[in-house]
């Protein structure tokens, strides 16, 4: 058994905001990568729509989207910055945990980021359709879900990923 790397504790750190969903989503991923890095992270839950409407409205969201990681350096400034997988980029540079001088190890890193992203196009389309601008009928989204998560996409995805990092 190899033991478990040992977490690293930013010594300074900007203050961190997550501002997402209450649920796990593309947030969860953030959270679990500030714990296993030691950083602290203020995890803003959105439960009320109005909320992430007005949010969107104010232009507080780059993208108009979540998750937001909302970070503020030592002289007062905020950052906004968008999109889980950039997210993910900065606090794993962040914490030491991203390879600063070795690019084929760091390509790899993104190669395996970038790969949850292609696994998950699919099951977000579906789950999604009106923001994508395609329409189901209930029994044809089920039946799509279905044949992506068990049969199709993300068993191919799971199983390169597994022959990767096995």
């Amino acid at each position: 058994m190899t033991t478990p790397q040992k977490r690293r504790k930013v010594e300074s750190q900007p203050r961190l905001k997550l501002y997402y969903f209450d649920i796990k989503g593309k947030g969860e991923p953030i959270r679990l990568m500030a714990a296993y890095a030691g950083l602290e992270l203020e995890d803003f839950r959105i439960s009320d729509r109005s909320h992430f409407t007005k949010m969107k409205e104010n232009g507080e969201l780059p993208f108009g989207q979540l998750p937001l990681l909302e970070v503020e350096v030592v002289d007062g400034t905020k950052h906004a910055i968008p999109q889980s997988a950039a997210i993910l980029r900065y606090v794993s540079k962040l914490a030491g945990l991203y390879p600063a001088d070795d690019w084929i190890a760091a390509a790899k890193v993104d190669a395996a980021l970038d790969q949850e992203t292609d696994a998950f196009i699919g099951p977000t389309v579906v789950s999604y359709t009106t923001r994508f601008g395609i329409v189901f009928d209930d029994a044809t989204k089920k039946a799509s879900i279905e044949l992506i998560q068990k049969e199709t996409i993300m068993p191919r995805h799971l199983e390169r990923r597994h022959r990767k990092f096995a």
